[in-house]
């Protein structure tokens, strides 16, 4: 569950944390939503991959509600009172909506949801977006016939952000000792440019042909029930740090790579 915050909580959440555990929430108001909460609890929340999203869950700051309308004009009305509710005034730390939508048309496409999602963040300064969806599928692993020493055109990291443009760069380490599992290759660019490590830790996905590698288990920390949009309040997430969201994402890849898919259903399995 990605973006994470609140870097002072701790990784080792209890296993399988029962709903009944966790401090009084206004209960999932449809099944369908309930459905997203016993997902939450048992997979992000459960295997410890969302440090925020366990202690707000613990404290009762997670709320459930359902889009009933087949529209998306009808999620963006949803999203829209509950961004005035966690944008108002007096409202607790950590608290945040979750907002289920399984009934709207064309949602069954991942692509065509996650599209709408980035349009819509855009309107709302205050607030970050996380898509879940039951196809949610962002992250590769190599595709094949590359690996080390093979060159590939790349975007690069600066300051937090990803570069506009790509350049070439030769990739000089991957595989499983990776700390950030498959996700990312360490490459070596072939020109210098101010501000940019000449070795850098990239994403497979900002690789020019990216996309071609097999599907990564990572894809499972957000393959939801049903399309569903995580609001968080930028107020929480202003303490993090690019070290702290770095540090998360590091000891999640290698927590899903040593699940591997197989792991990862056997758990949904007994949720």
């Amino acid at each position: 569950m990605e973006p994470l915050s609140d870097p002072s909580a701790s990784l080792s959440c209890p296993h399988r944390p029962s709903v009944a555990t966790a401090a009084a929430a206004p209960p999932p108001d449809t099944e369908n939503a309930r459905q997203v909460q016993s997902w939450a609890v048992c997979v992000p929340i459960g295997l410890g991959l969302c440090p925020w999203a366990g202690k707000a869950h613990f404290q009762g700051r997670l709320r459930y509600v359902t889009c009933a309308g087949e529209l998306p004009t009808d999620a963006s009305r949803l999203v829209a009172a509950e961004a005035e509710v966690l944008t108002g005034p007096g409202v607790a730390a950590l608290s945040s909506s979750l907002v289920v939508c399984p009934h709207v048309e064309g949602w069954q496409e991942f692509k065509t949801f996650e599209h709408w999602v980035t349009g819509l963040e855009k309107s709302y300064e205050n607030l970050t977006f996380v898509p879940f969806h039951p196809e949610f599928l962002r992250w590769h692993g190599l595709p094949d016939g590359v690996g080390i020493g093979s060159v590939v055109f790349t975007h690069w990291g600066f300051i937090g952000s990803k570069s506009a443009g790509t350049a070439p760069a030769t990739i000089i380490d991957s595989g499983n000792m990776n700390p950030f599992g498959m996700r990312k290759v360490l490459v070596r660019f072939h020109e210098s440019l101010e501000g940019r490590d000449s070795e850098q830790f990239v994403p497979i996905d900002w690789f020019d042909h990216a996309h071609s590698g097999a599907v990564l288990p990572d894809n499972g920390m957000h393959q939801a029930p049903y399309p569903t949009i995580h609001l968080i309040r930028n107020a929480d997430l202003a303490e993090l740090t690019i070290s702290d969201v770095s540090r998360v994402k590091r000891q999640n890849a290698q927590r899903m790579l040593k699940l591997g898919w197989e792991g990862l259903m056997e758990r949904k399995e007994k949720c």
